[in-house]
């Protein structure tokens, strides 16, 4: 069982991170008890932007004030080696390729797939 340490945070990244679903995670996560996002992913489009700068915010709340300022980087391995978990609102045909060619999901635990 992986426990956190009192008053620490687990860091996590979030692909897909200027979609709707990544927008959808970083929501969710804003007061998670246990995780703080740390790094951002999206195209190469949106990479080398702030969060704010780089999406179209769709949430009914604002955009999560610890977030706001982060660099989005490309979806690639390097830019989430921090990361102890890292979420993914990929589209499936990016995600394949991306978890397939670089290891990007690579997880010591058994992990589930949720269609």
């Amino acid at each position: 069982m992986f426990t956190v340490p009192e008053g620490k945070k687990v860091k996590v990244g979030v692909l897909g991170a200027t979609g709707t679903v990544g927008q959808r995670f970083i929501a969710l996560l804003e007061n998670h008890p246990y995780f703080v996002v740390h790094a951002l992913g999206a195209s190469a489009r949106s990479a080398g932007k702030t969060y704010a700068l780089a999406t179209n915010w769709k949430q009914t709340t604002p955009i999560p004030s610890g977030v706001r300022d982060i660099e989005v980087k490309p979806c690639v391995p390097e830019h989430f080696n921090e990361c102890v978990v890292v979420f993914s609102g990929l589209d499936a045909d990016v995600a394949g390729d991306i978890g397939t060619d670089h290891n990007v999901f690579y997880s010591p635990f058994p992990l589930t797939r949720i269609a």
